[in-house]
């Protein structure tokens, strides 16, 4: 067992600790009453899954014109198709209605997939989770905290087997976010932690490069090694290492100037919630 191990709450703490911060599950009336008092069937955060015509609109076209802008830098690249050449009709207002098939309300499982999914953006997503006694619930990272949430849903009564869907939660409420405000589910949250004597560590979040160079094969261990393709490979290993160190630095500048930009708009909606709840800034915000 590592060090890391020692930190982190284990399986069966993680499941206590889950069950402890919703004793009535991620839809019990404790849920509803926090983030729904007027009803679900009138809460703005059924727009979460009830979306508008119009909020369906908008969501089309910002997929129709990211995938024109990927279109046409594959072009410019040479990597297109026959398909990237011939332009696609945006999605206007009558072919979206005419597509659309509303869906009745199901509370209990939009409440507990919303819920969900503002849990991985808290949980998951580089952030932490800090139990008073100073180690890490950690649930995972990314599709691993994913995973965790629908098993913790999903546990099978004993004697039974159930497949979950790891991917249920992965990326949280990234589909959601831009279809309601999502602070009062991000305040239950964090009151809950709060009440626990729980903390939150935020992370912003970064793009970097992984250099995958150390497991390459070495030439010269390798059957059959002649000096003059080694020394090919040298100067290609030389080259990938340049582009490689390129790449870092503007990844780099650019993580630089996305914590500049984030400072002149309001903070995420998660570190809102967290300023209402605990009076302060988490750990990590501002981002440094």
């Amino acid at each position: 067992m590592n060090a890391r191990e020692n930190e982190r709450l284990s399986d069966p703490e993680l499941v206590a600790f889950f069950d402890r911060l919703f004793p009535l599950g991620f839809a019990g009336p404790d849920v509803l009453a926090d983030i729904a008092p007027d009803g679900w069937d009138r809460s703005p955060l059924l727009a979460c899954f009830h979306p508008s015509i119009e909020r369906i609109l908008e969501e089309q076209l910002q997929f129709h014109r990211n995938a024109e802008e990927l279109g046409e830098m594959l072009r410019r690249h040479g990597k297109g198709t026959p398909a990237d050449d011939t332009p696609r009709a945006e999605p206007t207002l009558e072919s979206v209605t005419r597509e659309h098939h509303p869906s009745s309300v199901q509370q209990d499982d939009g409440v507990t997939e919303l819920v969900g999914q503002c849990l991985w953006d808290v949980f998951s997503d580089n952030h932490d989770v800090i139990m008073p006694d100073g180690r890490i619930a950690d649930i995972g990272s990314f599709r691993g905290a994913s995973a965790f949430l629908d098993d913790y849903l999903t546990r099978a009564e004993p004697g039974h087997l159930r497949r979950g869907d790891y991917m249920r939660f992965y990326l949280g409420s990234i589909c959601t976010s831009g279809r309601a405000d999502l602070m009062p589910v991000y305040a239950m949250i964090f009151r809950r932690l709060h009440a626990v004597g729980a903390d939150w560590i935020y992370h912003f979040p970064e793009l970097h490069v992984v250099d995958l160079s150390a497991f390459k094969t070495e030439h010269e261990a390798s059957p059959g090694y002649s000096p003059t393709r080694g020394a090919i490979a040298e100067l290609e290993a030389r080259k990938d290492r340049e582009e490689f160190e390129r790449l870092r630095a503007d990844l780099a500048d650019g993580n630089a100037r996305a914590r500049e930009e984030a400072m002149d708009r309001p903070p995420p909606a998660t570190v809102r919630a967290y300023q209402s709840v605990f009076g302060r800034n988490p750990h990590g915000w501002p981002p440094a």
